[in-house]
């Protein structure tokens, strides 16, 4: 048998003879031909087969000229690769599709940029992956399909609103190490001046806003973005504006600094060496500072930060700001520790974050982030974050007590084998979703039911009316529309509130460094989760709708 090529179909030539013909011979002798990779015409091979051998059953009775008779068919084809183009529905990724040839030509890199700009795909090319495709068309399987993403649009950036850059680092959070003196010696109850500042000194640097950047999809189409919106200085006490230059905040008055929302304050600073008996109870507008500890009983109240160099063992520490403890807070329970609710003897509130070394058996309340460099142990708290260790290396204890907290609780271990049940219930932001929700459901039902009554007095109206319409009956309806519309108001509302719960779930999660004991409950929303056993390094979240327990 003989093969030839023409006009991109391959001639099969075969004489018949006495020798029988089968389709797996010439695909081998195609295959030999070097026409392997074509396309096989498979309604022709059958063709072929059925004639070669209804003539090879008459071979012996024909003729010497009859004998040499040769089929000729097209058997197989050679066909380019098809290309084809795909976009996302935002057209910000745009894909390219390759059927490998048949024997034809192959796609080259040149050809497929060229199609994609007539499809309409003029931006974002990515040069590497187009390579990579067109080389892996050519060495596949003919037939076989091959899709990659070709281009890739370049997402909008917004612009970014003022932002406020504070010139003294300690200003937001004070170090809470140690002095290293040299590589061999550090004094670890040294840890450095309180920030202060004078008259004139800069405070806070604002950043103007930015334009942002235009975005652009694969087709070429811009989107404008949002630019950045100017924000205004919250001028507080004891600051104000550079003349020389608006976006720099200057000290107004010696004394101790403190950033706000959108500026930053002085406060004024009162030096005390120890709070007890002798200087009895500490109230002050500005920031405290003391020196040494705060006795059994005492009590600290401050308008801005709180600083305590050494124990606290006070029944009370408020502040405006931060507080910070550099030794150790020690405090006791007041009631039964079966009770539903302790009491504890020492408590600290801060409308910032609070920092120590170690707690235990006392109370908690801060806006922010509560941190303890080794333990809690048996404390009660509410905080936004709960950190036990310091940034550089989790491994503080949480060794019992109650947590309220708005997102997350970080720490080394968490839990003990003998101290009993770690409650960590992460409802601080969402507990006042359910309430609000619960309280425009009990809303809701009154209005329910007062529009089933005007239905009811609508539809015997109309009987009585007989198809008429009256006043009483345009009253009803507009009375019984008026209620659907606020029904509709308040259904929204709860809906607004569990999108925002929605929101705030997935930021929610605990993560263990080291180990995870038993008989810690954790609570997401109104689902819990009790670990039965003990865990190496966990983080526990929400997965799937539901709280659960995973290696980190």
């Amino acid at each position: 048998m003989e093969f030839a090529e023409h006009n991109n179909n391959i001639i099969i030539k075969v004489p018949v003879t006495a020798e029988p013909l089968n389709a797996a011979t010439i695909k081998q002798g195609l295959q030999d031909a070097g026409f392997g990779r074509c396309f096989l015409l498979q309604n022709q091979l059958e063709n072929l087969l059925v004639e070669y051998q209804q003539l090879q059953q008459k071979v012996k009775a024909l003729t010497l000229a009859e004998r040499a008779k040769v089929l000729s068919y097209p058997l197989a084809e050679k066909r380019a690769a098809q290309l084809s183009f795909e976009l996302s529905d935002d057209k910000m990724t745009a894909w390219a599709i390759i059927t490998a040839a048949w024997g034809g030509n192959p796609i080259s890199a040149n050809e497929l940029v060229k199609a994609a700009q007539q499809f309409g795909i003029i931006f974002g090319f990515n040069k590497e992956q187009i390579i990579q495709l067109v080389q892996q068309a050519s060495r596949a399987e003919p037939g076989s399909r091959l899709k990659i993403d070709i281009a890739q649009g370049r997402p909008v950036k917004d612009g970014k609103n003022s932002w406020f850059e504070p010139l003294i680092p300690d200003m937001v959070r004070r170090r809470n190490q140690p002095l290293v003196e040299s590589e061999a010696k550090a004094d670890l109850r040294d840890f450095g001046a309180i920030p202060s500042v004078a008259k004139g000194q800069p405070l806070m640097r604002r950043h103007p806003p930015t334009a942002g950047e235009a975005g652009v999809d694969v087709t070429g189409v811009i989107t404008a973005p949002t630019p950045g919106v100017a924000i205004e200085w919250q001028l507080a006490d004891g600051v104000e504006l550079s003349p020389e230059n608006a976006d720099i905040l200057l000290a107004a008055k010696d004394g101790l600094p403190r950033a706000i929302d959108n500026g930053a304050t002085v406060d004024d600073v009162f030096t005390v060496k120890n709070v007890d008996l002798a200087s009895g109870h500490i109230i002050f507008k500005g920031s405290v500072v003391i020196n040494g500890n705060v006795i059994s009983g005492m009590k600290v109240v401050a308008g801005g930060n709180v600083f305590v160099k050494g124990v606290m063992e006070g029944a009370l520490i408020e502040a405006g700001g931060d507080i910070t403890v550099m030794g150790s807070i020690i405090g006791h329970q007041l009631n039964n520790p079966g009770a539903a609710e302790a009491e504890y003897s020492t408590v600290l509130k801060a409308a910032g974050d609070i920092h120590c070394n170690i707690a235990q058996y006392s109370a908690f309340n801060c806006q922010g982030e509560l941190q303890a460099n080794k333990y809690l142990m048996h404390c009660q708290v509410e905080a936004e974050r709960v950190t036990a260790g310091t940034p550089d290396k989790l491994t503080g204890k949480v060794v019992g007590g109650h947590y309220l907290l708005g997102q997350t609780l970080h720490c080394g271990q968490l839990g003990s084998p003998s101290s009993g049940v770690v409650f960590v219930k992460l409802n601080r932001r969402l507990n006042p979703l359910f309430e609000q929700q619960e309280t425009i459901r009990a809303q809701l039902a009154p209005i329910r039911v007062l529009m089933d009554e005007i239905k009811q007095r609508i539809d015997k109206q109309k009987k009585l009316l007989a198809g008429q319409v009256d006043e009483t009956l345009k009253r009803l309806e507009q009375e019984f529309e008026d209620q659907k519309q606020l029904a509709k108001t308040l259904i929204n509302e709860v809906r607004e509130l569990e999108e925002q719960r929605l929101q705030i779930v997935p930021q929610l999660h605990v993560k263990v460094s080291q180990q995870l004991f038993s008989a810690v409950e954790f609570q997401f929303g109104k689902e819990i989760i009790r670990s039965r056993r003990e865990y190496g390094p966990s983080l526990v979240a929400v997965q799937d709708g539901h709280p659960a327990i995973n290696p980190l």
